[in-house]
């Protein structure tokens, strides 16, 4: 699946505070609730097939979502996924974009997204937070040509 960071929502669109129920509509995938710690005060969805975690508020409302390979994150025109954290690094640097990078991977603090890299620093999983990113449009088709 492909999921782009958008300026607007399309009709296949995750959104911060969006119901679990709509989530669940959307997704159209079996799921598995799961507490991400011993501290989490709500359930999450483990979309296995999808290879998507949805994470709630107390009122079953989304915050944010991890995606994992092999799908495609298209963050400002550029897959994530299966990038390295210098590939990355560079791209943002180029368009001025602020940024930090750890032993976990690349934080845009401005824009909620955070990349988890392996041993080999190639991402594997990026993480939004909706509450600044806003909402993440879905396709089963690369519409806008997401290197």
């Amino acid at each position: 699946m492909f999921f782009y960071l958008p300026m607007i929502k399309d009709e296949n669109t995750l959104f911060y505070n969006q119901s679990r129920g709509s989530v669940r509509n959307i997704l159209s995938s079996n799921y598995v609730e799961f507490r991400k710690n011993q501290f989490s005060t709500n359930t999450a969805d483990n979309f296995k097939e999808l290879m998507i975690h949805c994470f709630y508020d107390d009122n079953d409302l989304l915050q944010e979502i991890e995606i994992f390979e092999p799908n495609a994150v298209c963050i400002l025109e550029k897959n994530f996924i299966g990038k390295t954290v210098d590939e990355i690094g560079d791209y943002l640097s180029k368009l001025k974009i602020k940024y930090a990078i750890d032993s976990t991977g690349v934080f845009i603090d401005d824009l909620g997204v955070g990349t988890v890299s392996n041993n080999s620093g190639i991402t594997e999983c990026v993480y939004l937070d909706l509450e600044k990113s806003s909402c993440l449009n879905i396709s089963d088709v690369d519409k806008q040509e997401c290197s």
